[in-house]
């Protein structure tokens, strides 16, 4: 795409990212929560709680009426939020696309491309919940195949197109096929005949499905503000570069937020496979067995980023370069200097995670004041200065520095009654037994 895509389609095309996330967000935080007492219930827990969790002393039937109403709970929700998502998408997001290409003429076919990646966006969300099934239920690989086979599949015909010379529409299109190809492998993995035969023994009313959904929203909803303030602090000033910057220009911002961005998710895997046995040891009240894995999983965090980091921000223009790319990257300092903010919010970000899996969630008012001053801060460094897009990572960065950024690893460890480097060592024994585990068995 970096090659064969014009930089006005590399900027438009990290626009309709950008929205992608943004209309992610009108699920107000249901998906994580879902899918965490999911794990509950596969842990043996016979009721949903507001707050906090039902600690099983001992083991536990799986009660299946309650994973029924829960999963009819999620798929009615979603539909109805599809539904209401690409209608947003398609009157109000027409505008902004109209606006920012002025008048779709920048980009060939942008009304095309934009109704495509509309239809896209309400198919994803519409079978969003069963990727927190698979996960729910332990089965972290199973959940990863259904996203990378897909993925396969969106990159094999997005290269196809890109080479039949499609452009952008080719590569919208290829995006449409992705959600279905996701949802056939996903259902073939979580509904097994022992565990569809269970589902089917019962008819769930719609005021049982009612007051689930009320229990489950009532930390979602809190949660789905923390996670609009995570999409102020972290995405909402490329929809302001739209607005104030060029094409080319936003393209060089998105590329260098998707780079990190991937950076930062691969960086979180071993945490984001570990969160179903985090929840899993709090109904369990295993908190030592809590602190190990979870200070293991930050250490392997810490090294793949900085690695990853360190390298994008050496060899990040040059590899663009190598490949012919239409779009670059900001020069080395802003590299960095965002590296930099994006492993910190990383980090506490990571911390504030763990603190959910005890299903209670205090950072809403933190998070919604870091994002209006990031907002307001974004908005006043694009048209008031020319600072441009040092501007916008440094009131990001300053911003999260003052408080996020030390205030959620200082509770998890204070919950402990251990320092942060007393963590870090924990982390460090972890790695250093699992490598000598790992060792001895090899050897055997």
């Amino acid at each position: 795409m970096l090659r064969l895509l014009t930089a006005e389609e590399i900027g438009l095309h990290y626009l309709m990212l950008t929205a992608g996330t943004l209309v992610a967000l009108f699920d107000f935080g249901f998906a994580p929560q879902f899918g965490r007492n999911v794990s509950y219930v596969f842990s043996g827990a016979q009721e949903i709680k507001k707050e906090g969790v039902q600690i099983i002393k001992s083991q536990s039937v799986i009660n299946y009426r309650l994973l029924s109403n829960m999963i009819q709970t999620a798929r009615l929700f979603y539909r109805f939020l599809a539904l209401i998502v690409l209608l947003v998408m398609l009157v109000f997001g027409t505008l902004y696309m109209y606006q920012v290409t002025d008048g779709f003429v920048k980009v060939e076919n942008t009304l095309i491309i934009w109704i495509i990646f509309s239809f896209a966006t309400f198919f994803n969300l519409n079978f969003a919940y069963y990727t927190a099934l698979l996960t729910g239920q332990g089965l972290i690989m199973e959940s990863k195949k259904a996203i990378l086979y897909s993925k396969l599949v969106y990159i094999i015909l997005a290269f196809i197109f890109l080479f039949l010379d499609f452009g952008l529409l080719g590569v919208t299109f290829a995006g449409l096929i992705m959600p279905f190809v996701q949802r056939f492998i996903a259902h073939s993995y979580f509904f097994k005949k022992e565990i569809t035969d269970q589902l089917n023994l019962f008819q769930i009313s719609f005021q049982e499905k009612f007051q689930l959904f009320k229990i489950l929203g009532y930390n979602a909803s809190k949660l789905g503000l923390v996670l609009i303030g995570a999409f102020a602090v972290t995405r909402f000033s490329l929809f302001l570069s739209g607005l104030y910057l060029t094409l080319p220009e936003t393209a060089a911002y998105g590329l260098m937020v998707q780079l990190f961005s991937i950076i930062n998710t691969l960086s979180g895997t071993l945490f984001g496979i570990y969160q179903p046995r985090l929840a899993a040891l709090r109904v369990e009240d295993s908190k030592w067995g809590m602190l190990k894995d979870f200070a293991f999983s930050m250490q392997i965090y810490y090294l793949f980023f900085l690695i990853g980091a360190i390298t994008l921000v050496i060899s990040g223009t040059w590899l663009l370069s190598l490949i012919g790319s239409n779009a670059v990257l900001p020069p080395m300092y802003v590299l960095a200097i965002y590296g930099l903010v994006v492993f910190l919010e990383g980090n506490h970000a990571n911390f504030a995670t763990f603190i959910i899996t005890n299903n209670d969630i205090p950072f809403v008012p933190s998070s919604l004041v870091a994002g209006t001053i990031i907002v307001a801060g974004s908005f006043m460094i694009l048209k008031w200065t020319t600072l441009g897009l040092v501007g916008l990572v440094m009131v990001q960065g300053l911003t999260q520095l003052a408080y996020a950024n030390w205030k959620w690893p200082y509770e998890v460890c204070k919950s402990f009654n251990i320092s942060f480097l007393k963590f870090l060592i924990i982390g460090f024994r972890e790695s250093r037994n699992k490598i000598a585990l790992g060792l001895a068995s090899s050897s055997d």
